[in-house]
């Protein structure tokens, strides 16, 4: 059967950094080979035992983590899969797409604290990307944190000006910290802006 994509881009993606970080003995890579063939066979009982026997020997190999996940996903068990996933994520460090991924699951398994985490690390590679910048506030006002949440959509501001969902929801941000007069302003300098540059 053909392999998913998710776990197609694994191989494809991580060669390079297992090759770097971490040496795999020749069996290991023999098992890791045998599992995703069994894990895409739906034999997920003997894949999991093999894994395991995997991370067992080579703890520091995100694949193994990745598969794990996939299987406990599939299975049902998000917050289980979400676990793995992380493990995977950390030893695999800089991808960012791996990682705005494991945000969007951990919202979806109400996890909101492992959300942020995994849009910190999202920020930290792409930190113009408007889309995690804006969950990340999000996430913090649903929270209570709005102190965070400003600083958030603050910097969210200077990517688009005049988005009025931004300016509202600094704005309420700024309300809730007992900064109404800065709410006030903000709203009359977007207010301005917008009429300098309509047409007359």
């Amino acid at each position: 059967p053909k392999l998913p994509d998710r776990l197609l881009s694994q191989h494809e993606g991580r060669s390079a950094l297992v090759a770097m970080s971490v040496t795999v003995p020749p069996e290991v890579q023999r098992q890791l080979g045998e599992a995703t063939m069994l894990y895409a066979y739906r034999d997920f009982q003997k894949a999991m035992a093999m894994l395991l026997e995997v991370v067992r020997l080579c703890p520091r190999l995100p694949h193994p983590y990745e598969t794990l996940g996939l299987i406990y996903e599939e299975e049902g068990h998000k917050k289980k899969a979400l676990q793995l996933y992380l493990m995977a994520a950390n030893l695999s460090r800089r991808d960012a797409a791996q990682w705005r991924r494991l945000a969007v699951l951990a919202t979806e398994v109400g996890e909101a604290e492992q959300a942020l985490f995994c849009l910190g690390k999202t920020l930290a590679l792409t930190p113009d990307d408007v889309d995690s910048l804006w969950e990340q506030a999000r996430l913090h006002t649903q929270l209570g944190q709005h102190r965070k949440a400003a600083a958030g959509l603050a910097s969210l501001l200077q990517h688009r000006p005049h988005d009025a969902h931004v300016v509202r929801q600094l704005a309420i941000s700024y309300t809730e910290l007992g900064a109404a007069d800065r709410a006030i302003e903000l709203l009359s300098h977007v207010t301005a802006s917008l009429t300098k540059e309509s047409p007359p």
